[in-house]
């Protein structure tokens, strides 16, 4: 199942390596938290990030319940050039699954 996401992505080649930064739009129920009936609010969690640089996998990165809503990632790749594609994709504990994808700038 695949969700409409507000993923945000930007990529920039500096000093020789490329710099990545991701915004994933997703809430991060812990599973402990209340709404406003008193009631817990499921867990809903990224699980798993992974990010991909010209079609080769070049990150993983394994979420849990302990991550921000709406969570901020910013890596560095060694090397890369000027309109590489970069593609993040995640997915969360209950299968919803996101994408995004951008170019070096």
């Amino acid at each position: 199942m695949g969700v409409i996401t507000k993923d945000r992505i930007r990529a920039k080649l500096k000093l020789g390596d490329t710099t990545v930064r991701v915004l994933l739009a997703h809430p991060m129920h812990t599973g402990r938290g209340e709404n406003e009936d008193g009631d817990l609010i499921p867990a809903e969690f990224v699980q798993d990030f992974r990010c991909w640089r010209n079609e080769v996998e070049v990150l993983t990165i394994k979420c849990g319940t302990a991550t921000a809503k709406n969570p901020y990632f910013s890596f560095q790749l060694v090397g890369g050039e000027r309109g590489d594609r970069i593609t993040i994709r995640w997915v969360d504990n209950l299968g919803a699954k996101g994408t995004a994808e951008t170019t070096v700038k």
